[in-house]
């Protein structure tokens, strides 16, 4: 069974004057949260073995910290996981994937709000309270995405 994590970048800087929104990065406590946040998603068992990241700074800092965490992992980055992404363009990007998904593969997916809540919703008819350097599980079960647990952050740094 595949293993599907949806994790939402860290606390970042708040914008600045004339700075676009994709150029602002993790702040000093984002980093030290998400890091810990990731080391321990890790610890509970969820080692990606690919992951996918907005090509937003905060988001690409994110998978930095899931990478230290988790060792190396093939990754890449996909404009359609920005804040303004389509939940159904990526279900059908999602299930091409699982087309070719070994079994028991971990992908890790990092953006952003409204955006992974809305996908969350689209694949699963659940709700999910999706914090800074949180992530939500599902698992791709007989061709459908199954909700399966929300790790807050405090929970992952626990």
């Amino acid at each position: 069974m595949t293993t599907l994590l949806l994790i939402r970048h860290g606390i970042a800087e708040d914008p600045r004057p004339g700075q676009k929104d994709s150029d602002r990065a993790l702040t000093e406590e984002g980093w030290r949260k998400t890091r810990a946040a990731m080391k321990g998603l890790v610890a509970l068992g969820y080692v990606p073995t690919r992951g996918f990241s907005s090509p937003y700074q905060r988001a690409a800092e994110t998978m930095v910290c899931l990478q230290e965490a988790a060792g190396a992992f093939p990754m890449e980055t996909r404009a359609d996981l920005m804040p303004d992404g389509c939940p159904p363009q990526v279900d059908l990007w999602l299930r091409g994937l699982m087309v070719e998904a070994g079994k028991g593969e971990v992908l890790a997916l990092i953006g952003h709000q409204p955006f992974l809540s809305e996908l969350v919703f689209h694949l699963t008819n659940r709700h999910a309270e999706m914090k800074k350097a949180s992530c939500t599980v599902l698992r791709w079960k007989d061709g459908a995405w199954i909700f399966e647990r929300q790790y807050q952050p405090s929970e992952l740094r626990a």
